[in-house]
């Protein structure tokens, strides 16, 4: 009977191994791009045709606008619809397509909002695989086209967490001051902090998101470490990052049926940060210096997470033996 017990528990542990994990979002793509302008070109037609030759809409899009309420809403802040200018198109592409995120400043500038610093944002609010492109016909800080980016989904009639998009802003705007304030320093560049913090959240995630605040800590100043930025960044810059990383975590971003999703589209984040030109630049200057970035983010492989559900494995199978002999 122990022995059949066993194997039975064995079998279906062993299924559990191969089970692919179910996702509580959809992973549909969409059939039409969304497009979605800012509440100010909604009575400026000359200005939203500019903007809609910048982004690329089509007729088939579906279109709509992003309004102060929304701002409160998604990103817990404060504004007016005449200021909203900065417009985005999104198109949701199927499972594993990842994140492609342009910006167009050909007419306009996004004075304040950095590419990269999107990307993080967008993935902590877990939009992974998706073509964004972002744009204005005049200068802007860029604030509200994050905004966009959920309003669209909400469009398509795909729930996005309020909690998880205020944590992103929350991220967004830390980082974005992090960056203005070493803006032109020795040993900093805005891919190096960007690279940083991406493999900190997926450090979180991949040990299971349910870490202490001194754990993020420790895993926080790793990355920093890795990338160089040990000497760069003060101690309460690292304690926003901390902070904004612990309510992400709080909020759920690095747990439940999305976390490998996660981990899988920050890997190719991290990745398409080393091919950038800017990262090479800074790799080759803290090289000068007589340091070394490291490539702290493996690639999340097959073997590594067969590892891992390996370790699980046994681990059950020890439990399971000690409950015999209990």
């Amino acid at each position: 009977m122990k022995r059949l017990l066993l194997l039975s528990s064995i079998a279906m542990m062993s299924s559990t191994l191969v089970t692919k994990p179910s996702y509580a979002v959809t992973e549909e793509a969409w059939q039409e791009a969304v497009t979605v302008y800012g509440a100010a070109l909604e009575s400026n037609p000359q200005l939203q045709d500019t903007t809609k030759q910048l982004l690329g809409t089509a007729d088939s899009d579906k279109t709509t606008y992003v309004h102060a309420d929304d701002l409160n809403k998604y990103l817990n802040l404060q504004s007016s619809n005449a200021v909203l200018k900065s417009s985005i198109r999104i198109n949701k592409l199927s499972k594993g397509s990842g994140l492609t995120l342009n910006i167009d400043e050909s007419k306009g500038q996004i004075t304040k909002i950095t590419e990269d610093t999107y990307k993080n944002a967008l993935l902590t609010a877990g939009v992974t695989d998706a073509d964004v492109k972002i744009a204005a016909a005049e200068d802007v800080t860029g604030e509200s086209a994050l905004a966009g980016v959920y309003k669209a989904f909400e469009t398509q009639g795909e729930a996005i967490n309020k909690n998880q998009t205020q944590a992103a802003q929350e991220e967004l705007t830390t980082i974005t001051s992090i960056n203005e304030d070493n803006q032109n320093k020795s040993g900093y560049s805005q891919e190096q902090l960007n690279k940083a913090i991406a493999e900190a959240k997926a450090a979180v995630a991949k040990q299971g998101g349910n870490l202490s605040q001194d754990q993020i800590k420790n895993v926080v100043i790793e990355k920093i470490n890795n990338n160089g930025l040990s000497d760069v960044l003060n101690s309460n810059q690292i304690t926003l990052i901390i902070n904004f990383i612990t309510n992400a975590q709080n909020q759920g971003v690095f747990t439940g049926a999305n976390a490998d999703k996660f981990i899988d589209s920050a890997t190719n984040y991290v990745n398409d940060i080393k091919n950038s030109e800017g990262f090479k630049q800074a790799a080759d200057t803290a090289k000068e210096a007589g340091k070394n970035l490291k490539d702290s983010l493996e690639q999340q492989g097959v073997m590594d997470k067969f590892m891992a559900a390996l370790k699980s494995f046994f681990t059950a199978i020890v439990n399971f033996f000690k409950s015999l002999t209990a």
